[in-house]
């Protein structure tokens, strides 16, 4: 760089030329002019912005002490008449106000750590409080998520916001800024206790406990004043995901948040470290008692209601957007005329028609669920589980046929007594008070599903057998996932064989030994093979193996989609790979609802109708909340498929289940049963009803054949006999497009005179139904008529005599891929004949 008085002269005299100048000036009227616009753009922006927060601030609902107080009304359910059936939810059953006063402060302590830490310190909204918890869920890899949302704020949206229903992050945006606002202004113009006081009195705690006095009765019999620090930990961990946190449906979840209440207390200094430990030590489960009874009445809910409502809750988050929080209260408290597909009647009687003693052979076997805490002489606290009296009998005693199955109640609490004292002893130790809990099942259990198919509305249902002393219990109908054995054959081999794949009731497929890709054998229920076949009788008879060559023929993805279109929605994504799909061999097995549900497709000419458990709710003011009306179908099969399946189903009636044949009414169906009959299914229907029944044992353990064999079919016609008593005689209607054809049942194909019929098991030409266009063109080609020679018994040469010579009728078939043949029963092997044999000639003469 040259530094000389010369250059630096030249660089000043640059600088002052006009032509620097000129630059210099545009510059900085550009930069002046981007100033300008930027100043404008920001205005405009923040006009804009000023305009819409009015707005939003303008729309918001009104806000005051009343509309976060407590406050609902009876909901009802009406049955498909228009009688009102039950009453869900009033003052003094699942709600029950409790003052602030009357709140231990360690519960409230609880619900402000977990929820608010700084409730008492923001003026309704907390920006620390929103940063801190996206710090605390990112810095947990997102395992402990914590809300930004206060308590006022949380009051506000499960209350005011209740009736709202979002569509997209601008909705839920407007709620959210309109939620804050109204949070500060409800701060201003209400105390902290009483905001308090409303939000532990109207949260959802948890199977249908709205706010905390409730939850405290109903998870461990006591008042709200009583609850120890443990157990308001618990209530208070239920309150972010009331399903996912439930006490007594899923215990390890909220034990593990819990922990992180009692965590939080402790760090926020509002328990010291003595009862921190003292409170997490506590086995505080064993102690939750079932949950109470929660309709007005003094007996539980229907199984027909307790999957009402959970439909019900579903629609109202999946179609209208509601938290489960929101939903609660609308159904609990929000003053809903529901109108149910309920035929109270038929009800009434499906529900006698299960728990009738005589299906049962009079016998009553029960099963044990147990709970028992011992206290042993160092102070230690032990937990025993029915899984515990087992294993005493089976491993300590040396018992291994014991069970905890029992024949008597008297006989299971000798049980529990052997026990308890063995344990008594061995620790040295007591009982803890209201520890132990004893409950009895019923065994084997059953469910049964009724539902009109035309419309897809659910008559009756019954969700288990015995006493119903609890509400939105285990329900078999629809919570109960079993394997569905050999009904589901018409699901995922038959439906798509004769749909889509080509075949027809006379196709013909071999019944003998077969190995699935696996080299598995696949069996028969007699383990017995009934040789060539066809659909049709495969179906009747219920042969496995036909079905697992077709769905290896048609693809197992072929099968698992249609059972997906039948509404089958337990399958995994695996399962389409699998040839035990063909059997009902699924992993997550299926519920009673969708089988029943699928088989009325069949019987709907192939539609299937999503099931309804209600038709409309109408709310407080008699506005429609939800039309359920409408049917949400889709065509599943052709309605000629459809035909040629119910004609199948008929000869399982007629030819095989013929007790359960009736003279007044037409009906169709197919039984299942589950491998070592841990299940037993039927599954039918009529031109007005489709019914799918099933018993079992709870533990899968196999149902005892020698008591329980007709039990389900006995009990499905009798309340399908009943359902039809007043119903006129009719058949399914006959498509335009089916016809009849005289076949040989051995091949499938037209038979041959003077052949076909000549077998000598007698006649083998059938007449059967097709799809018009699938009749086959081709004449047998599996009878075959042969001259034999008396003297070798092999089919004659020029040489046997006359008198040596004799006509006979086989079928041929190739039996050299089967190997072991010897060890296996094949009823058709003395008509067989096979090349080995056709080239066979007398060797006598």
């Amino acid at each position: 760089m040259n530094y000389s008085s010369k250059s630096i002269r030249r660089k000043i005299k640059a600088l002052r030329s006009p032509s620097t100048k000129l630059w210099r000036k545009a510059v900085l009227l550009v930069f002046k002019l981007i100033t300008v616009c930027l100043v404008i753009c920001f205005v405009m922006i923040a006009c804009v912005g000023l305009g819409a927060f009015t707005g939003i601030i303008q729309t918001a609902p009104q806000i005051s002490l009343d509309a976060v107080s407590p406050q609902w009304y009876q909901s009802y359910i009406y049955d498909s008449n228009g009688n009102k059936v039950e009453t869900l939810v009033a003052s003094g059953s699942n709600r029950i106000e409790a003052s602030i006063s009357d709140m231990p402060q360690h519960l409230i302590d609880a619900f402000i750590a977990i929820e608010d830490s700084r409730f008492y310190y923001h003026n309704g909204i907390d920006p620390i409080g929103i940063v801190r918890a996206a710090y605390s869920t990112i810095k947990s890899g997102f395992k402990e998520t914590q809300g930004g949302s206060t308590i006022t704020q949380q009051l506000i949206k499960n209350n005011v916001f209740s009736a709202e229903s979002e569509n997209g992050l601008i909705d839920t945006f407007k709620r959210k800024f309109q939620e804050q606002y109204l949070a500060l202004i409800l701060e201003q113009n209400v105390d902290k206790d009483t905001i308090l006081q409303n939000y532990l009195n109207t949260i959802n705690l948890g199977n249908n406990n709205l706010g905390v006095q409730a939850a405290a009765q109903n998870y461990f019999n006591k008042d709200v004043s009583e609850l120890t620090i443990s157990e308001s930990a618990v209530i208070a961990a239920t309150t972010s995901n009331p399903y996912r946190y439930n006490p007594v449906r899923l215990p390890d979840n909220n034990k593990e948040r819990r922990a992180i209440v009692l965590r939080n207390m402790l760090e926020q200094e509002l328990i010291t470290q003595q009862e921190y430990d003292e409170a997490l030590a506590d086995n505080v489960y064993d102690r939750i008692m079932n949950v109470k009874n929660t309709s007005t009445g003094s007996t539980a809910y229907s199984y027909y209601t307790d999957a009402l409502i959970s439909q019900l809750m579903e629609d109202l988050m999946n179609l209208k957007g509601y938290t489960q929080t929101q939903a609660y209260n609308l159904v609990y408290r929000g003053g809903l005329q529901i109108y149910s597909c309920q035929d109270s009647e038929l009800q009434k009687y499906a529900e006698s028609a299960v728990n009738n003693p005589d299906y049962y052979s009079g016998r009553y076997d029960f099963t044990l669920r147990y709970r028992l805490q011992v206290k042993d002489k160092d102070g230690e606290f032990h937990s025993y589980t029915e899984n515990s009296i087992l294993n005493f009998y089976q491993s300590t005693l040396g018992m291994s046929g014991f069970s905890l199955m029992f024949s008597t109640e008297s006989e299971a609490q000798e049980a529990i007594s052997t026990f308890k004292t063995y344990i008594l002893k061995e620790t040295g130790g007591t009982v803890v008070d209201g520890t132990e809990n004893i409950a009895y099942t019923l065994e084997p259990q059953a469910s049964f599903v009724l539902i009109e198919q035309s419309t897809g509305y659910v008559k009756a249902l019954v969700g288990g057998r015995g006493d119903k002393t609890h509400s939105l219990v285990l329900n078999r109908a629809t919570d109960s996932t079993r394997s569905p054995g050999s009904s589901f054959k018409l699901l995922t081999v038959y439906s798509p064989a004769l749909d889509t794949a080509g075949m027809t009731l006379a196709t013909v497929y071999d019944d003998v030994p077969y190995l699935y890709s696996t080299g598995k054998l696949v069996t028969n229920v007699d383990d017995e093979y009934h040789g060539l076949m066809t659909i049709r009788e495969a179906i009747t008879v219920s042969r496995n193996v036909p079905a697992v060559k077709i769905i290896t023929d048609i693809s197992p993805e072929l099968g698992y989609s249609y059972a997906l279109s039948y509404g089958i929605s337990t399958l995994t994504a695996e399962e389409q790979h699998y040839q035990a799909i063909a059997l009902g061999g699924i992993t997550n097995g299926a519920t009673n609802y969708e089988m029943t549900s699928a088989y009325a497709a069949i019987a709907n000419y192939g539609v299937y109708n999503e099931p309804k458990l209600y038709t409309k709710v109408l709310d407080h003011d008699g506005n429609i909340l939800l039309d359920n009306s409408v049917s949400n179908s889709h065509r599943v099969i052709k309605e000629s498929t459809a035909w040629l399946l119910d004609s199948a189903l008929r000869s399982v009636v007629t030819d095989n289940l013929t007790y359960l044949m009736s003279d007044n009414m037409y009906y169709a169906g197919k039984s299942g049963t589950s491998q070592l009959n841990t299940d037993k299914w039927f599954i039918g229907f009529s031109p007005y009803y489709t019914a799918g029944i099933w018993i079992g044992n709870d533990d899968s353990t196999p149902v005892n054949t020698a008591y329980y064999t007709m039990t389900h079919l006995n009990i499905w016609k009798d309340i399908m006999d009943h359902a039809h008593e007043d119903l006129e005689y009719t058949e399914f209607q006959k498509p335009y497009n089916i016809v009849e054809a005289e076949v040989c049942a051995e091949s499938g194909k037209l038979a041959i005179p003077g052949l076909c019929d000549s077998d000598p098991r007698g006649s083998q030409v059938i007449t059967e139904y097709f799809e018009d266009g699938t009749v086959p063109t081709e004449v047998c080609d599996v009878h075959i008529q042969v001259t034999m020679c008396k003297a070798s018994d092999k089919i004659a040469n020029e040489n046997c005599p006359p008198e040596s010579r004799y006509k006979a009728v086989y079928i041929k078939k190739d039996l050299s891929l089967i190997q072991n043949m010897e060890q296996y029963i094949i009823t058709d092997l003395d008509y067989v004949i096979t090349p080995d044999k056709l080239n066979d000639e007398c060797d006598v003469h």
